[in-house]
């Protein structure tokens, strides 16, 4: 399983047009300003999780995260999203999407069929 999280560049743009500066966003995760120059970036966990609560604590938007997560712009849709904009049904979106985490990030996305019912459980993080 992958180590580090993807980060697309676009990210740092969208956020710039929402308003927020991805440069304060960097600097409140202790992150290198380098970050908002590149195509892909990828993060350790921890890196990951500083540049999501920097973005919570910048942002004066309470819905920024809804914002970012919005994109009408299909050349800045995220490869994960065209594929499951492909598939025929839920069910087969939901099972290109944990193909593409196991492939690109330690993540997993886990389905359980039972007749004609399919669960998602979601795993919680062991308490430290």
């Amino acid at each position: 399983m992958n180590k580090h999280f993807r980060v697309s560049g676009s990210t740092f743009s969208k956020l710039e047009e929402l308003g927020v500066r991805a440069s304060a966003i960097l600097r409140r995760a202790a992150l290198p300003q380098g970050l908002i120059d590149q195509p892909r970036v990828l993060l350790k966990t921890e890196e990951f999780f500083a540049l999501w609560r920097a973005v919570g604590e910048v942002s004066t938007n309470s819905a920024i995260g809804l914002q970012l997560g919005t994109e009408t712009k299909t050349e800045r849709f995220q490869p994960m999203a065209l594929a499951t904009l492909s598939t025929e049904n839920f069910g087969s979106a939901v099972e290109q999407m944990a193909r593409y985490k196991q492939l690109t990030c330690p993540e997993e996305i886990l389905q359980e069929k039972d007749g004609r019912r399919v669960e998602h459980p979601v795993p919680l993080a062991p308490c430290r």
